[in-house]
């Protein structure tokens, strides 16, 4: 009985406090029972409830098919932003993705608009030609030489926003995607590009998917000749006691230690988020002040000052 409370201890445990001497002299009494296979394993009554929805939490896994094909093709292109961001343009693991055949209109844009040009910052809007261009390695080379700008990405982000089913035999779907690449050119100037594409995927017998049709349907593009925004938290705060010792642990470090009816997990929802609400051109702010109290709107005068037009909105 003085032994008991060791049978319900993970088996590597057992044999570093037990020891081989004690350990071949218990095998020897129990052979059956040998040490290293000693665990619990529960077993309920009844299955939960929750076993019957978890099994549809994978997408594809329920009616709605779509889902599925869209995570297996999402995955595809989190490879080539990968690729993307580490040896660009990327073309292995793009040339992976994209059929023989595939048909594309030209990534050279037919139209390019300057929205505005101040403040070291310019916006413009381009549009790219219809049109009907077949094969991988012309569709490569047109991706080439439209990243040839960039010297480097930092960011490259896809994501699907709509896929349907259109065809069964084979299995094709249209797949649209939004993108975003942020890097920098040969005149260490810094590129966003945000735009979207309208894709058309089949199916392989082999279970592989390859994109058949890719149009660029146009973006947007955000130069600024230097970094508008640095950093200082650091040199700013650090000498600060109150800054390292509360601070720098972040919201989900003080939600495990602090009682919960403080409300940490309610009340600690402050941030600020922008966007061009008039559609000006500038982008504006949107203050979340948590807490209780009321959020804020600024517009962006384009002068470098902002206006509360929170009562106006």
């Amino acid at each position: 009985m003085g032994w008991a409370p060791l049978l319900f201890l993970p088996a590597p445990l057992q044999g570093a406090l037990i020891g081989a001497r004690s350990r071949e002299a218990w095998a020897g009494r129990i052979p059956q029972f040998p040490f290293s296979d000693i665990h619990f394993v529960p077993h309920y009554p009844e299955k939960s409830p929750l076993d019957e929805i978890l099994r549809f939490a994978d997408p594809g896994t329920d009616e709605y098919m779509a889902e599925g094909y869209a995570a297996q093709i999402m995955a595809l292109l989190v490879d080539w932003s990968e690729e993307l961001k580490t040896r660009p343009p990327g073309i292995s693991a793009l040339r992976r993705l994209v059929g023989p055949s595939i048909e594309f209109n030209s990534l050279k844009p037919g139209r390019e608009t300057r929205i505005r040009s101040t403040n070291g910052i310019e916006l413009l809007r381009r549009e790219f030609p219809p049109g009907d261009v077949n094969g991988r390695d012309r569709f490569l080379d047109e991706v080439t030489n439209y990243l040839a700008d960039m010297k480097g990405a930092e960011t490259a982000d896809f994501e699907i926003f709509e896929c349907r089913e259109t065809g069964a035999s084979p299995l094709t779907v249209s797949v649209s995607i939004r993108y975003e690449i942020i890097g920098w050119r040969a005149d260490d100037s810094c590129e966003s590009r945000v735009g979207s594409w309208s894709t058309r995927w089949i199916r392989e017998e082999s279970g592989a998917w390859q994109a058949s049709q890719w149009s660029a349907l146009g973006e947007i593009v955000t130069r600024a000749r230097r970094p508008l925004f640095v950093d200082i938290t650091a040199s700013a705060l650090d000498g600060n006691e109150s800054y390292r010792n509360q601070l720098l642990h972040g919201a989900d470090y003080w939600r495990t230690i602090l009682d919960g009816a403080i409300g940490a997990d309610v009340y600690g929802n402050n941030g600020v988020a922008t966007g061009d609400f008039d559609n000006d051109g500038f982008d504006d702010l949107y203050v979340c002040q948590g807490a209780g109290l009321p959020n804020r709107l600024y517009r962006n005068r384009g002068d470098g000052t902002l206006e509360d037009v929170t009562e106006k909105s």
